[in-house]
């Protein structure tokens, strides 16, 4: 951990800067694209190509605005810089048939060039939640952080951290659907809501029946009453069947007229309980007195 302690020597406020701060005070140099390498470290693993032709047209007409911020490398026995932040615009760049974008070198170790690169995908929502999870828990780990330290750092909320971490715990087969967009986040945190050994089914139940979040949810929530999955016709009949009869709804309101207190009751007509409910000893003086019951003293 001799990289993370360094890391930590300098201050993690250093390496969270806004890194268009950064390139602001920084003076650009312009380096040729075949010099430049992308980070296998990256935390974003998917870039869309529409979002990217995009951006390429707006390159070829304009050309790179912000510069890239890279490092020195030796790779293969050769002096190549590997891109810290602003991968998309040099991928953009090579479609748009640049040959050489402004930069700005820094002298970055691994763990210096992660926080940057992770911080600077989160300021501009480019992560998809699973790529998120992953970053911030290599994050949290190479620099032996806590959950509050990491939430403090990248500007959420310790909950925030907590549940976007939680998604690693899906199976893996949940975590490809999400990083596909077959589910969402909140699907995701449905399924995490139930024990491990009925997640891959749940999956299932919400793919097949394209179930949204709050559907997903209250099956969920079902799962945790019953241990099971019920359907949405056993959920119906249930519904009815607990549902309290017209009779006893109208025994309760006359009930609490009567006594002037709040009365609750639960069964049939044939069985059941009545709750008298009272919130002082006056209000106890004055509901025994109604029922006809002296008291002592």
């Amino acid at each position: 951990m001799a990289g993370a302690q360094r890391g930590l020597g300098r201050g993690l406020d250093a390496l969270f800067k806004n890194t268009d701060a950064v390139e602001e005070v920084e003076k650009p140099n312009t380096l040729p694209l075949r010099l430049l390498q992308a980070n296998p470290g990256q935390p974003r693993k998917t870039f869309d190509d529409d979002a990217l032709e995009e951006l390429a047209t707006s390159i070829h007409e304009k050309g790179v605005l912000q510069p890239l911020l890279v490092r020195p490398i030796v790779a293969n026995g050769q002096n190549v810089y590997e891109i810290v932040a602003g991968e998309r615009r040099f991928r953009a760049s090579q479609l748009a048939g640049i040959r050489e974008v402004p930069v700005v070198i820094r002298e970055l170790d691994d763990m210096e060039t992660l926080a940057i690169a992770l911080i600077e995908n989160l300021q501009r929502e480019d992560l998809t939640p699973l790529e998120e999870a992953k970053g911030l828990q290599e994050l949290k780990e190479q620099f032996s952080l806590s959950q509050e330290e990491l939430a403090k750092q990248v500007g959420k909320s310790r909950s925030a951290i907590a549940n976007t971490l939680r998604l690693l715990q899906l199976p893996d087969v949940a975590q490809d659907a999400l990083s596909n967009g077959t589910i969402t986040a909140g699907h995701a945190r449905a399924i995490l809501a139930v024990d491990e050994v009925a997640r891959i089914d749940f999956l299932g139940i919400i793919v097949s029946q394209m179930l949204t979040v709050r559907e997903a949810e209250a099956l969920a929530a079902s799962w945790k009453q019953h241990k099971r999955f019920v359907t949405p016709e056993e959920a119906k009949k249930e519904k009815i069947k607990t549902e309290k009869p017209a009779a006893l709804k109208e025994f309760q309101t006359q009930l609490s007229s009567l006594f002037a207190s709040k009365v609750t009751m639960s069964g049939t007509e044939q069985k059941g309980k009545v709750t008298l409910a009272y919130s002082s000893e006056e209000e106890l003086r004055t509901l025994l007195s109604k029922l006809g019951i002296e008291q002592a003293g």
